[in-house]
């Protein structure tokens, strides 16, 4: 019912109509009409304005909802990447579930970066590396403040690199940033990447 009110609205003179010029020309209930519009809305395919000289709305397809569609369908990727890491943590990366869900993970976060462009601009991708590389040579936890001395950079830009690596994953890919304690981060290598057996056949001793 959604492909179809979508239709309905793409192939309109004008792109938009009102509730009830759809149930006109598909033929169905009201109620069927609103689920299907309250669907669209969720993905932000349709908007809604309202209906010139009356008291009703009209849907549109208007010239920013593809865009809109795009960042709504990116950011759902991301978020679904976060939560699959959450969920390896949950479950532990040596458990099948653990498993899945990191691969699940690394997959949508790809995903999400190749949208997106990964949505980082060149300075927030040097940042997060270099931030990446002091936290490797350092060898121990650093807080943004230490950081800031350490690489002379502002905080604000530490603090963009640092929100970078966590909302991006991949940037950091094999390792992961780690927060030690509030304030505090230090790094270590993604759960997710190496299978228990190759952890176990890397163990010493």
């Amino acid at each position: 019912m959604a492909a179809r009110v979508f239709v309905c609205l793409l192939t309109s003179d004008s792109g938009s109509l009102t509730a009830a010029e759809l149930v006109r020309l598909l033929q169905v209930s009201p109620a069927s009409v609103s689920k299907a519009i309250g669907f669209l809305e969720a993905m932000d395919l349709v908007g809604r304005e309202p209906d010139p000289g009356g008291r009703r709305e009209r849907y549109v397809i208007d010239d920013d909802t593809w865009l809109r569609a795009w960042r709504t369908d990116t950011g759902a990727h991301a978020e679904i990447a976060r939560t699959a890491q959450r969920g390896v943590t949950l479950f532990g990366a040596d458990s099948p579930a653990g498993v899945r869900l990191g691969q699940m993970g690394r997959f949508f976060d790809w995903l999400s970066g190749e949208m997106s462009g990964s949505g980082l601009t060149d300075t927030v991708m040097r940042d997060a590396l270099t931030v990446l590389a002091a936290l490797v040579y350092a060898a121990r936890p650093l807080t943004a403040d230490e950081l800031v001395r350490a690489l002379g950079l502002p905080m604000e830009r530490v603090t963009d690199a640092l929100a970078a690596i966590e909302e991006h994953p991949s940037v950091a890919d094999p390792l992961a940033l780690l927060r030690t304690e509030p304030g505090t981060y230090a790094f270590t290598t993604r759960s997710d990447r190496l299978s228990p057996a190759q952890r176990g056949a890397l163990a010493p001793g």
